[in-house]
């Protein structure tokens, strides 16, 4: 990324914002609306607008791409979010967490995915180029910034010496050195003798990245390694003293003892015994902190930090956090200079947030980190495990300590920004349940407006709802299933769902539609679901009459008689019985009425005359005064129930139980 593109967005022609003039405002942090707008000053005079009512106003909302739609990418959000709970879960125990563990962890799921995005380049698929290599400077940027943060203040060095883990981290981004030098130290000396400019540039590049060692050895590898140049540049090289914390020598020491091999290099090399070989000057030039020859190699580096850390390497050993802010910005002058910027515009996005992160500034650095087009997943994380290991202070303008809230705010909006994605949602709530209470109350208004594409989507919602005790909302979808299922005819699966809402009035619009369908066509529809509802039927007294009914025919189609009998004049003096279902219910009676054996006695004879006479004579009369107003057009019961010629069945229920009501009276007087 050597410069920085600044994106351009285009909307659809509007000949109204082309002779007005447009307006934008945030509607979020990441949705800009757009709309046409006249712009008025002080000098303009006050007065209708000439684009009033004259066009329709379109507005026009700019959103940033949510770029874990990719299925690549989508997986560094599943795993990352496993290491999360796990530091959530490790930071409740007594015991200190292995804070540097979990952010190798980090880095390294970033790694594995920018090896898939580079492979999905490389296998000759059919993908955007483009938008995978946008992808890979994105989070390449991620992890380096990430680890240089982990370094600096996850993993301090002992003393707090920043040196040797900066040339480590060097050496990890900008590995082409290393690399040359690797493919030498295997390749024949012949092909060394061919290639030895190339040759002398690694060898200066791996002495800028403070591998003296490996200089040492390409050196002895050269076909002029027994000549006086080389072995003067050997010996220098081979005495020359490196610092360690644990190497038991106090740094002031150190730098008397540094400062004596400075003298008597430049000593050696002031008598010209390196005059013959120019490059094998250069390179001990560069070990013994020659400014002249520094700027020199910084021409020839790709960003301002490549060689940074084996300059303070040879210069200053013994840097520690605090003091490497101030060193970052000397040597980037020098190397602006070098370079010939007058500024530092010329710097790119990822070189200037690791300047912030060198100079400690890290208000600054989570401020610039949510802008590398990441959906903030790299700036919640990163802020959420350096809060943890309490290594992250940051004071609002009241000077006050915001580091939790800033946190918290984070995770709030990145699990808010998943769970408005399909196939992410999951993920989001774990974030916002460990926000805030906000976040709290932002799933239980977020989980129902999840699209729900299968019954097994809308179980698993469900189950997460319950395991957070969001009663209400496990409700509300169990209401929206219902409503989907009746959409689609299937009044079985909705009777379910509603009886799962627990909603007693949308469980007895159901029932009723299982009852008019009865009434309509004689038909019980889905036996297998009602014979099953079991105790939950007293959720709605509807749904009651509608199992007990059910109930009824189960007896009277096994020729369990007796029990149909008292079943059903349990069901007419229940007063649970809908109006429309009178006639239907009494003319269930008749066949029983008319049996050769005696099922009713005469009290429930009078019983069923009683209904007779009190309902379903009513509903007649009711009827009849609708046709006569004009309310209905024909007294056709049809539509409410399976008689059609009323009048007929009244008279015929009437004559049964007259003759039942005899013999029953018969039967019970003679009863010895």
């Amino acid at each position: 990324m050597d410069k920085e593109i600044i994106p351009t967005y285009y909307i659809p022609a509007d000949d109204l914002c082309n002779r007005a003039g447009i307006t934008a405002k945030w509607i979020h942090e990441d949705n800009l609306s757009v709309s046409a707008y006249r712009h008025l000053t002080s000098s303009f005079k006050d007065g209708p607008t000439e684009f009033a009512n004259a066009d329709s106003v379109n507005i026009y909302h700019l959103k940033t791409n949510f770029i874990f739609s990719n299925p690549i990418l989508r997986s560094l959000i599943a795993e990352s979010n496993s290491v999360f709970l796990n530091i959530q879960q490790a930071a409740k125990q007594q015991t200190k967490p292995d804070y540097l563990k979990f952010s190798r962890t980090y880095r390294s799921i970033v790694r594995a995915c920018l090896k898939n995005l580079q492979d999905e380049i490389n296998s000759g698929t059919e993908v955007d180029t483009s938008e995978f290599e946008n992808y890979i400077t994105i989070f390449y940027s991620v992890e380096c910034v990430w680890h240089l943060c982990e370094i600096l203040m996850i993993d301090p060095a002992p003393m707090n010496v920043v040196v040797p883990h900066l040339l480590d981290w060097v050496r990890f981004h900008f590995p082409s050195y290393e690399s040359k030098a690797t493919d030498l130290l295997f390749a024949d000396r012949d092909d060394i003798e061919e290639s030895s400019a190339d040759f002398l540039k690694t060898v200066k590049g791996m002495i800028a990245q403070g591998q003296v060692e490996v200089a040492r050895t390409l050196l002895r590898l050269h076909s002029s390694a027994d000549s006086s140049s080389f072995q003067v540049a050997g010996e220098i090289l081979r005495s020359m003293p490196i610092f360690s914390v644990t190497g038991g020598l106090p740094l002031q020491k150190f730098k008397s003892k540094w400062q004596y091999w400075v003298t008597d290099t430049e000593s050696k090399l002031a008598t010209g015994c390196l005059s013959a070989e120019p490059e094998l000057e250069e390179i001990i030039k560069l070990v013994s902190g020659n400014q002249e020859a520094w700027i020199n190699i910084a021409k020839e580096s790709r960003c301002w930090y490549e060689f940074l850390p084996g300059y303070l390497f040879y210069t200053e050993p013994g840097c520690k956090y605090f003091e490497l802010g101030t060193y970052a910005g000397v040597w980037l002058r020098r190397w602006e200079s070098a370079k010939g910027f007058r500024d530092s515009r010329t710097m790119n996005h990822l070189d200037r947030v690791v300047l912030k992160v060198m100079e400690n500034d890290m208000h600054q650095v989570i401020r610039d980190i949510q802008l590398m087009c990441d959906n903030k997943w790299f700036v919640t994380h990163l802020t959420d495990l350096l809060c943890h290991c309490g290594q992250l202070q940051i004071l609002g303008d009241q000077q006050m300590d915001v580091t939790a809230a800033l946190r918290e705010s984070l995770l709030f909006d990145f699990g808010a920004c998943l769970m408005a994605r399909d196939s992410l949602w999951l993920f989001g709530i774990d974030y916002l349940e460990h926000s805030s209470v906000e976040g709290v109350g932002a799933i239980e208004l977020l989980l129902p407006k999840i699209p729900i594409s299968s019954e097994r989507q809308a179980m698993k919602i469900i189950a997460v709802a319950k395991r957070k005790g969001l009663i209400e909302v496990e409700q509300e979808i169990c209401r929206v299933q219902a409503v989907r299922s009746v959409a689609n005819d299937r009044l079985g699966n909705a009777l379910e769902w509603a009886i799962r809402s627990h909603d007693s009035i949308f469980v007895t619009s159901i029932a009723d539609k299982f009852l008019e369908n009865y009434a309509k066509t004689s038909t019980i529809l889905c036996p297998d679901v009602i014979g099953n509802i079991g105790p939950k039927m007293f959720i709605s007294p509807r749904l009651v009459f509608l199992v007990k009914y059910f109930d009824f025919h189960q007896y009277y189609r096994c020729g369990e008689f007796p029990q149909a009998s008292e079943l059903l004049i349990n069901l007419l003096d229940s007063k649970i019985t809908p109006e429309y279902f009178w006639p239907s219910l009494l003319a269930d009676a008749i066949p029983l009425l008319e049996s050769k054996e005696q099922h009713f006695s005469s009290k429930e004879t009078h019983i069923i005359l009683h209904h007779l006479e009190h309902q379903l004579i009513p509903l007649i009369e009711k009827k009849k005064r609708m046709v006569e107003s004009g309310k209905a057009t024909a007294l056709n019961l049809l539509n409410d129930c399976r008689i059609e010629h009323v009048d007929e069945i009244v008279t015929l229920l009437r004559l049964s139980c007259a003759r039942n009501l005899a013999r029953s009276l018969i039967n019970e007087n003679t009863i010895v």
